[in-house]
């Protein structure tokens, strides 16, 4: 075929169908795809066009293939919207069924108190909840101040807002000021802004535990924090505003701190609008028969195990005993007894030995001397009302509560050993002599 001799007519109605099919390329109509394809089958075709159509025809395919691929992740896209939004108004429910939970667990009204110290305690709390005072809550190791700040905070008007709890016995001195109060990026390679919990507690509460041991430096820091309710973080200048409200607690005097010069004068008035001093538990000793009762309901069910009673003897045990670590060591003891004991009645022998030397030592001082009494030649009539159990060898004894230990932590060898009062090394020795089948 020359350069001037005219096309044949399948090359000719090609040409046509091809700009047809560019301008319905334009308008996204590939329904003519067949038809190039058609043609390119044909032997009067000449090569060159044959070509062509059929680089125009894999272009319509790949084209096609793109629309079905995106008509397919739309599809995909607005079913995952929909989960999505399923999930979040779920998550909504969820969120606002565990506020309300939150709530109602941190009421003054569902705190255990029945002495007149606590009832004291409790309705200034109920009364002072609702406001944006400063609050100083004072009390010794475990009495429960973060319970009563948590309990100003969710029957506050910031109950929505979050509860940002800092221990600052536990933070070291030369991070304290990042952890407070945030830092900027590039402050230090590979430093990346970082929000500080003062800055995260805005609309909410910021609670400071141990603020006696928060170093000096620090204590102007917060001081400001308190009068200009403004922060700024760590390598940065813009000064960010803060809308929160501050409960602070301590087991230290801080009017002695402040004499010592260990503590701020001035952030020790700021803190302290109102106090609250709560009581000892050797103080109300009264709420310790309520406070069982709510341990014993607790840590039955997380055991799974029925609800156990208490003996009138292992009740004055637990009257008698000076709980030095308050009510927490009173839970602690409750969980104890709730894993190990074996009946469904906590007894004296149940308690731990510091409980059952007390109670042995009141006995011995409240009754007369008397001589010991001649130990029997034979032991059967000793032993004839006393149950089995108590007749097993030490060893047994013992290889029987390592076993009911471990079951009860599940078990979790370092939960047990803690449980027996004993190092896991501990632990691992014993169970290799006593349950060598165990001891993997």
């Amino acid at each position: 075929m020359t350069e001037n001799s005219p096309l044949p007519p399948d090359a000719e109605r090609l040409l046509k169908l091809m700009e047809q099919i560019c301008h319905d390329l334009v308008w996204n109509r590939y329904d003519r795809a067949e038809a190039l394809f058609e043609l390119t089958r044909s032997t009067l075709c000449p090569e060159p066009i044959a070509s062509l159509a059929e680089s125009f025809g894999m272009m319509l395919v790949k084209l096609e293939a793109r629309d079905f691929q995106m008509e397919e992740m739309l599809k995909n896209l607005k079913e995952t919207s929909k989960a999505l939004e399923i999930s979040r108004r779920q998550l909504l429910k969820e969120n606002e069924g565990l506020k309300k939970g939150l709530m109602e667990r941190f009421s003054p009204k569902r705190i255990v108190g029945q002495s007149q110290a606590m009832r004291h305690i409790l309705d200034q709390t109920e009364r002072i909840a609702d406001t944006s005072v400063n609050v100083l809550i004072t009390g010794e190791t475990g009495t429960g101040k973060e319970l009563i700040a948590k309990a100003l905070h969710y029957n506050s008007i910031r109950k929505t807002g979050p509860f940002i709890a800092i221990n600052c016995s536990a933070i070291p001195e030369s991070l304290f000021e990042s952890e407070l109060f945030g830092i900027e990026k590039g402050i230090a390679t590979g430093v990346n802004m970082r929000k500080g919990l003062v800055e995260q507690a805005g609309g909410g509460t910021l609670f400071l535990d141990e603020i006696g041991d928060m170093p000096l430096n620090i204590q102007a820091k917060i001081l400001r924090v308190l009068e200009e309710r403004e922060v700024t973080r760590v390598g940065g200048s813009t000064v960010i505003p803060v809308d929160l409200r501050v409960v602070a607690a301590t087991h230290r005097d801080l009017k002695a701190e402040t004499k010592a010069g260990r503590f701020r004068e001035d952030l020790f008035f700021r803190l302290n609008v109102i106090s609250l001093a709560l009581p000892p538990l050797r103080e109300r000793s009264e709420d310790i028969p309520l406070l069982l009762q709510r341990f014993l309901d607790l840590h039955c069910r997380q055991m799974n195990r029925p609800l156990l009673k208490i003996s009138r003897e292992a009740m004055d045990c637990f009257l008698t005993h000076n709980w030095p670590g308050n009510v927490r060591e009173l839970e602690n003891e409750v969980e104890r007894v709730v894993a190990l004991s074996y009946s469904e009645t906590i007894r004296v022998e149940d308690l731990s030995s510091h409980l059952r030397q007390e109670k042995a030592a009141a006995e011995s001082n409240a009754l007369p001397e008397k001589k010991a009494a001649p130990l029997p030649m034979d032991d059967s009539e000793s032993n004839e009302n006393q149950p089995m159990e108590k007749l097993f060898t030490l060893e047994e004894n013992e290889r029987k509560l390592i076993e009911r230990t471990l079951e009860a932590a599940g078990g979790n060898r370092t939960q047990a050993a803690r449980m027996l009062g004993i190092s896991r090394e501990g632990l691992r020795k014993k169970m290799k002599k006593l349950l060598p089948e165990n001891n993997q």
